[in-house]
């Protein structure tokens, strides 16, 4: 099972940033026993300041938000908090790449 999920987001200097995690979890067992993986790892950083909302992979190429959106069930109502601290408007259409 592998899944992207929000992490902690960090404000400094009127910059929120917004980790995205990618999880990944198996499981198994057999005559031996049983055994689990677990992994963590970045996967993408949203950026919230006063230009707006972007999204950004690990090799530092803007990406699509929406595409994030999509993937991940609670990013809107994150997002949605960010704009609002930020006094920002909720929508993305200004930020596809």
């Amino acid at each position: 099972m592998a899944e992207l999920r929000t992490g902690n987001p960090m404000a400094a200097a009127g910059i929120t940033i917004l980790p995205i995690e990618r999880c990944f979890m198996q499981s198994g067992s057999g005559n031996m026993g049983c055994w689990l993986y677990g992994l963590k790892e970045p996967f993408a950083i949203i950026v919230c300041d006063a230009d707006g909302i972007r999204a950004f992979d690990m090799v530092g190429r803007e990406i699509p938000v929406e595409s994030l959106l999509h993937e991940i069930p609670d990013l809107s109502a994150v997002t949605a908090a960010l704009s609002q601290k930020q006094g920002q408007p909720e929508e993305f259409s200004g930020n596809s790449a």
